[in-house]
């Protein structure tokens, strides 16, 4: 068998030490062989990259794609294709929107064998714990054998919507959370308090509310608060590492900052729709930006701003949720509506556009917020996030002087509508690798999947 091909992207600009650096780059064995001046290296293939900048591909760590089980909404091919297109390399799927769902080690392999073959890009797995397990005695034993199988982590629900996926109480919690802290695996926390949301939404249900400021009514700010607050001390006591996701207020910024400052093991993300949206666009988009949680306030958008740009908030994640547009989306009832945005091909160049571009993260922070961070936190690197000797060639080959508008129509998920819609952005992705392989050209995805599974190390 002979040597594997070779790479060299050249004259390109490279974001290396905090700043923009022309430099080559090799690749070979789907990894990255080289960077700096290449003059005179032999190599199979070259490629011209003046006046492109060249970006380590992102990685999404939320992602719902609902194969098995509810792939009407999103498989593992038009979501990860859907990535592919939008320079997210790797994505690290949730485990509870798909049948049977990635509680048991069982469920966790079904999974695989369902979707692999589909994939455009990368993929990890998160594990799932519920109160059953915690009240049926199983937990202990489901959490080591998924941590075995190489999940991220594990992933626990405040509130839940869904029967097949119940929520944990605080006892519950702190009892998943000190087996996590055995394991050295993260919990990820959807942080709303159910007591506070359920007497909300009798309110509402009182006074005859079906509207969109019913529905934010329904679920204040404070269940986030008292929902972090709570989970906060069972990390403090439990010494697990917890993890906020979707985080979409002010409030929760604050309470995340004072448990950093004192030392705890916690981690956050947020989310473009908290960042680019408030309350008032509700009034043009309707259920097209219907999330749990919602968008809130202008105040709660800066104070999300702040703590990404601080690094209060470890990273964005999109909670890509698609589903069938408009028959899920436009009901009568917001509260029938389906809660969910596909969010994976405008993931990156929102926030390079909202944050790079317009002045509020550096390139450091920017870098980290897409792709870095997640794949330290979640045992993906130094493979994945990093575009260094050594790491896989998952790469973004981006032209920083074309401007182009979001449009619903372009997206390849399975369910084509966006709150993004119309929004400029000057930089077009016009290639990304996976791997060293072309997953998406030109607004293209590549000719046959290559995507595979990536174990935490």
């Amino acid at each position: 068998m002979g040597p594997t091909p070779t790479l060299k992207l050249t004259k390109a600009k490279l974001p290396l030490e905090g700043r923009w650096q022309e430099s080559d780059l090799l690749i070979g064995e789907g990894r990255i062989l080289a960077v700096g001046d290449l003059t005179g290296v032999p190599v199979d293939e070259t490629w011209d990259l003046s006046g492109r900048l060249l970006l380590p591909g992102a990685v999404d760590p939320h992602v719902h794609l609902d194969d098995p089980g509810f792939t009407w909404r999103e498989d593992f091919a038009s979501g990860t294709a859907s990535a592919a297109l939008g320079g997210v390399t790797t994505v690290i799927d949730m485990p509870e929107t798909s049948l049977p769902n990635c509680r048991t080690p069982q469920g966790l392999l079904a999974k695989w064998e369902a979707v692999r073959g589909k994939a455009w890009v990368d993929y990890a797995f998160w594990g799932g714990v519920t109160g059953e397990e915690v009240q049926n005695g199983s937990y202990s034993e489901t959490m080591t054998a998924l941590a075995l199988l190489g999940v991220v982590g594990f992933k626990v629900y405040g509130v839940s919507g869904m029967e097949t996926y119940p929520r944990v109480s605080s006892g519950e919690m702190r009892a998943v959370m000190a087996k996590a802290a055995q394991l050295g695996l993260p919990v990820a926390f959807h942080a709303e308090d159910r007591d506070i949301i359920e007497e909300s939404l009798r309110g509402v249900r009182q006074s005859g509310g079906i509207g969109w400021r019913d529905y934010l009514n329904s679920r204040p700010a404070a269940a986030e608060w008292v929902a972090v607050a709570s989970a906060l001390q069972l990390a403090r006591e439990t010494g697990a590492h917890l993890h906020i996701v979707h985080v979409s207020s002010g409030v929760g910024v604050e309470l995340i900052a004072e448990a950093k400052a004192k030392g705890l093991p916690v981690s956050a993300e947020t989310c473009p729709q908290y960042l680019l949206l408030t309350e008032q666009d509700f009034i043009h988009w309707g259920a097209r930006m219907k999330t749990i949680p919602p968008v809130r306030t202008q105040w709660d958008q800066e104070m999300l701003w702040q703590g990404l740009r601080d690094g209060v908030l470890d990273f964005a994640a999109t909670d890509h949720a698609s589903c069938r547009y408009p028959e899920e989306k436009e009901t009568p009832n917001f509260f029938d509506a389906y809660a969910g945005i596909p969010g994976l091909q405008t993931f990156l160049p929102l926030i390079w556009e909202e944050g790079y571009v317009k002045g509020r993260l550096s390139l450091e922070r920017f870098l980290a917020v897409t792709g870095r961070r997640a794949a330290e936190l979640y045992g993906l690197s130094p493979r994945k996030g990093r575009l260094a000797v050594g790491a896989d060639a998952d790469l973004i080959v981006l032209d920083p002087r074309a401007r182009w508008n979001i449009r619903a129509e372009d997206l390849v998920s399975k369910g084509q509508y966006t709150p993004f819609a119309g929004r400029e952005i000057c930089g077009r992705i016009e290639k990304v690798l996976v791997r060293g392989r072309i997953a998406g050209l030109e607004g293209e995805k590549a000719k046959e999947p290559s995507g595979d599974w990536v174990k935490r190390r």
